[in-house]
């Protein structure tokens, strides 16, 4: 995925600012100390004249004038020290180093920063459905009404965990969580994506309603379809709540199953609806998908609902 323009104008306003922020810096200093000016001009001199003097004496000639800028930068480290001032005073002070605020590294092959793909993957994150408090360790062992629902949503943290932990080697590559409201599959889905984005992964989440509403709205305002192959993890929650529109809602999501199947592209899925509601609603192709035992491991939850005792 590539930056957006507002991350890429980021970028270049960051740069930007350093650069003339060095130059003020620079101005300042040397009419505070001429003899910096100076010793950048000989610089200047020297690299000028190098190539010259390269092809004339060769490389006695390069070694000669390294050992000069060599001598030059030496006196203007001390006048920096003398003066209280650091080393790299005079060089600009960009947010990154490695990439000095272009977002990209390498000399022939630019590829994106470790920098920029942080802050790619914290706005992908920050227009995502992930809750922030539904972690893994925010799971509660102490409010489930008998020892067997207990038992078993600890087994479902256990494989969720698993699930995170081995990403993305695991095995099956998607999981269906199905059973009744309440019995904590969005914390689940919410703990996996947390523990995935926070590792740098492309994870996005969303609802089945939000993402046929998505679909609809592109249709009516005749732009390009919402991107759902692009994120390396995509989380679907509440399948089966969204509005089941003639030709949109089943094409819909028969599209994100198989294009990202056919990808190996990993999906979870979470629904309240039984298994013959789904292949009542959306067919039989899109519930083959869904729970095939090659790309799909199905998570079963049974119980009472928790939630009158989170309040």
């Amino acid at each position: 995925m590539k930056p957006t323009p507002e991350l890429i104008y980021e970028y270049r306003a960051a740069r930007k600012q350093a650069i003339e922020d060095c130059k003020r810096r620079t101005q300042k200093l040397r009419r505070e100390i001429p003899r910096l000016g100076e010793i950048a001009e000989l610089r200047r001199d020297i690299a000028y004249n190098m190539g010259k003097e390269i092809l004339e004496r060769g490389e006695e000639a390069k070694k000669a004038a390294m050992e000069r800028i060599a001598m030059l930068d030496g006196e203007e480290a001390q006048l920096l020290n003398a003066a209280g001032l650091p080393g790299d005073y005079l060089s600009p002070r960009f947010r990154c180093s490695y990439c000095e605020d272009t977002g990209y590294v390498g000399d022939l092959v630019k590829t994106p920063c470790a920098c920029i793909r942080r802050r790619m993957a914290e706005d992908r994150f920050a227009s995502s459905a992930i809750d922030k408090r539904q972690s893994f360790e925010a799971l509660r062992e102490d409010v489930y009404p008998t020892e067997k629902q207990k038992k078993q949503a600890m087994k479902a943290k256990e494989l969720c965990k698993k699930y995170a932990d081995t990403f993305p080697e695991q095995s099956p590559r998607d999981m269906l969580l199905i059973g009744p409201t309440g019995l904590g599959k969005s914390h689940l889905l919410n703990a996996i994506g947390l523990e995935l984005a926070a590792r740098g992964v492309y994870v996005y989440k969303t609802t089945a309603y939000n993402l046929i509403n998505s679909a609809m709205e592109a249709i009516k305002e005749r732009a390009a379809a919402p991107d759902f192959m692009g994120p390396e993890l995509l989380i679907i929650d509440d399948l089966g709540t969204e509005p089941m529109i003639s030709t949109v809602t089943r094409e819909t999501l028969f599209s994100v199953i198989n294009e990202r199947q056919t990808a190996a592209r990993a999906t979870l899925w979470a629904t309240n609806r039984d298994l013959e509601f789904i292949q009542e609603s959306y067919g039989d192709r899109f519930l083959s998908r869904l729970v095939s035992p090659r790309d799909t491991g199905m998570l079963h939850m049974s119980g009472e609902d928790l939630r009158p005792g989170l309040r």
